[in-house]
């Protein structure tokens, strides 16, 4: 079973910006809404989704992986596919409640020891351009006894965005990436649209 294991504490963690991945460029869509209980209502303003470009990937050589980034130290390599998700209103009106799942295709490398791997990803919320919140989580890939690929599906990830009359949920957005280190950042930068 393919499923998403929290890094850190459930709750999002407020922190700076991002660094160097922080604009969005490769795509952006936008989550479903679910309307309210009553028929007549509107349903709410969902928050935009985004992929960052160079954080869609998820390349690992292990230790030596910035002088030595050759195939047979290839330990996995991850892609983002698809984000899916859906948004209603909660909490008498005055939040978001917003769900987000992620999914991946993922290899296991030739160097790779084991049948289960655990890759790091992060959604993050920001607010005009702002990171507001950030979620670390890991995907779970258990790999067949014939096979070194598989298709993950996180399971859901829940957020409440606060909403108000001038800050609507449409405000938002939710940044979606693997979390790299800065070597395997510089060689997602060195090889563009892997």
């Amino acid at each position: 079973m393919n499923v998403s294991k929290p890094i850190r504490a459930s709750r999002p963690m407020l922190l700076p910006a991002l660094s160097a991945c922080a604009a969005p460029v490769l795509a952006t869509a936008l989550l479903s809404g679910c309307g309210p209980q009553n028929p007549d209502a509107f349903a709410p303003a969902c928050a935009s989704v985004g992929l960052l470009a160079e954080a869609a990937d998820y390349t690992d050589y292990g230790p030596d992986r910035v002088s030595r980034p050759d195939l047979s130290r290839l330990l996995s390599h991850g892609s983002i596919i698809g984000v899916s998700g859906h948004c209603s209103n909660a909490a008498g009106g005055t939040a978001l409640h917003t769900v987000v799942q992620v999914q991946m295709a993922i290899d296991r490398g030739p160097a790779a020891t084991g049948s289960s791997l655990d890759i790091p990803y992060f959604l993050a919320v920001t607010l005009d351009g702002t990171v507001v919140s950030k979620l670390g989580l890991a995907a779970h890939a258990q790999f067949p006894d014939n096979g070194d690929k598989v298709l993950v599906k996180t399971d859901p990830v829940a957020l409440d965005l606060p909403v108000t009359r001038h800050r609507p949920g449409s405000a938002y957005r939710i940044e979606v990436g693997f979390q790299l280190s800065p070597q395997q950042l510089d060689y997602n930068r060195a090889h563009p649209g892997r």
